[in-house]
């Protein structure tokens, strides 16, 4: 059983997010872009707080433009407010509230795990529903309260927690479309388990959840003839201590007492076991490596052996359980190389293995997001967020995730980004940056041919912000591709083709009497016209030369070169010029 989709409205930063979710789910974004406000949400309808404590919310954690759309609403209308004539009818429609929607999809064997929460709407396709709703649960009362503090002489702007107090909020939990209120029972049935980044300190405090799991997991494979075999040992070890402890020398009042039946009385005095749970001596039990305390391992470590303990103690199936949500923040934390893979691997094999235990976790490490599955990345922004496997074609997925030199991060978050379609045009393009502290900001991506969707992607990531994405194209005498890709250009996308056929013909057009200069003696272009120079590096030096010109450039020995048009057009519009299409 999976979460198939989640709908998130006005919590924290989430003003609406929609999304559907598979087996395993990676969230991306930049900081503050509301993953893990995300993650929290998930976990909220299914915490197991029986007091409730869990699942209310606070002033805080409602979505600040709903706040600020009800003190709006308040302020243009307190004259009606205070003479009485606004309704409550009036009032529901901005009054904040928080709803958290979740569907899942069992499998074949699993239907019965969703029969007490079958939406109505969707029985044909066995989707069961969890709906959280947090809201004011009696607004009549609320408008009074709003009557009484807008014509209190104490009222000001500032006091608006006020206007909104947590006491007059309740929460429900039901199933979508139907209302129905979800028995206890059946809540119980699915779990949630959250790790937080900060989760360094685990190994060395045995009330962090490292040493609980290690616990489950121990206890989980005891068999009756394991918990015999301890108990008998237990009780050897108890004899040692009553042997070495010498009780019938320390309780020896026997010999000082006058009364004659004292030393009967004294010898009847013993001391027994006292085999406690099997679940206090499994307790007592602490993670270690390579026979070392593991406060004494590295960060690193200790976030690996951490998730292999927990994920292992998941992966066979409780007979009480239906559904286990599992969020992780940047599990890769503290994590060298090597060690990220092993991670990636376990999560992946975990996602194989287990059918109830659902892995939803935010990174940002480009190898979590390639290795794990295009498909798989919910990318968020500012408090939106889409799937990449909803925006991508299948082939699309599969060419992105076969990049090598793709970093996604790079691609889709950094402030200046160009991308080339191969290494001649990135080797040019990073060394004349390097000649340039000012432009430091700007990253060069090697990308292959057909931008399109990439662009319409990056569009939607970075909508609202201040970035830039540059576009360097060959042209290939394909003028179609070039208009598709220019039609995308706006005041944050420039898009330019070279002029002849390849970057090599715009390099030697512009810098002709250079090359035939510095390099004509060596080359043998003394004597060449510009289009036999460019054949030449094309047919002849085609990468080689590009090297040679990288290397001068950088050693200040090519101080007259320019760069082609298309490409300087584009370093101008990554300074703040405007993209003059």
């Amino acid at each position: 059983m999976k979460i198939k989709r989640a709908i998130v409205k006005n919590y924290r930063n989430l003003k609406s997010i929609d999304v559907t979710l598979g087996s395993i789910v990676t969230l991306i974004g930049e900081n503050n872009s509301g993953k893990s406000n995300f993650l929290r949400a998930l976990s909220i309808p299914l915490s197991s707080d029986d007091s409730g404590n869990s699942k209310r919310l606070s002033w805080h954690d409602i979505n600040r433009d709903a706040k600020e759309a009800y003190y709006t609403f308040l302020s243009d209308n307190k004259a009606s407010i205070l003479d009485g004539s606004l309704s409550v009818e009036q009032l529901l429609p901005v009054l904040p509230e928080v709803t958290i929607k979740l569907y899942f999809q069992p499998n074949e064997n699993e239907h019965y795990n969703v029969s007490d929460i079958l939406c109505e709407d969707e029985a044909e396709q066995w989707l069961g529903g969890i709906y959280y709703r947090f809201f004011v649960s009696k607004p009549e009362e609320l408008l009074g309260r709003v009557r009484c503090i807008l014509s209190s002489d104490s009222y000001n702007e500032r006091t608006k927690m006020s206007l909104l107090p947590m006491e007059m909020f309740s929460f429900s939990i039901t199933v979508p479309g139907k209302g129905n209120k979800i028995s206890y029972e059946t809540l119980a049935s699915f779990r949630s388990v959250e790790l937080p980044a900060e989760r360094d300190s685990f190994a060395s405090n045995s009330d962090k959840l490292g040493s609980k799991a290690l616990t489950d997991l121990l206890q989980k494979g005891l068999t009756p003839d394991s918990q015999v075999k301890i108990e008998e040992k237990y009780t050897e070890f108890f004899d040692i201590i009553r042997e070495e402890g010498k009780l019938d020398t320390v309780l020896n009042w026997q010999d000082y007492s006058e009364i004659p039946n004292a030393q009967e009385f004294f010898q009847e005095i013993s001391i027994l076991p006292n085999m406690p749970q099997m679940s206090s001596i499994i307790g007592s039990v602490r993670l270690g490596y390579e026979n070392d305390n593991m406060f004494t391992q590295g960060l690193g470590h200790r976030n690996l052996v951490l998730m292999s303990v927990i994920l292992n103690s998941y992966i066979n199936k409780e007979r009480d359980i239906s559904f286990r949500l599992m969020t992780i923040e940047e599990p890769e934390a503290h994590l060298c190389s090597s060690n990220i893979q092993l991670m990636i691997s376990l999560i992946s094999i975990f996602g194989k293995k287990n059918s109830y235990t659902q892995i939803v976790y935010s990174t940002h490490n480009a190898e979590f997001v390639i290795k794990i599955g295009i498909g798989n990345v919910v990318v968020f922004h500012t408090g939106s967020a889409f799937n990449l496997g909803k925006e991508l074609t299948d082939a699309e997925q599969d060419y992105l995730s076969a990049n090598p030199n793709t970093d996604i991060f790079k691609l889709f978050y950094s402030r200046k980004a160009v991308l080339v379609e191969g290494i001649t045009e990135e080797l040019l393009i990073k060394s004349y940056l390097q000649t340039r502290t000012d432009l430091s900001e700007i990253k060069v991506i090697s990308f292959h041919k057909g931008f399109t969707k990439i662009i319409d992607i990056w569009k939607k990531i970075n909508i609202g912000t201040k970035n830039r994405l540059g576009i360097v194209r060959d042209s290939d005498d394909q003028p179609k591709a070039q208009a598709d890709h220019e039609k995308r250009q706006d005041e944050q996308v420039i898009v330019r083709t070279t002029q002849g056929y390849t970057l090599e013909t715009d390099i030697v057009s512009s810098n002709y009497e250079l090359l035939r200069s510095k390099y004509g003696e060596e080359y043998g272009w003394s004597t060449m016209t510009a289009d036999e120079i460019q054949k030449d590096w094309r047919d002849n030096r085609k990468s080689d030369f590009m090297l040679r010109i990288c290397h001068d450039m950088l050693n200040g020995e090519l101080d007259a070169f320019v760069l082609p048009p298309h490409i300087q057009q584009i370093v101008d519009f990554m300074q703040g010029g405007a993209n003059d299409c």
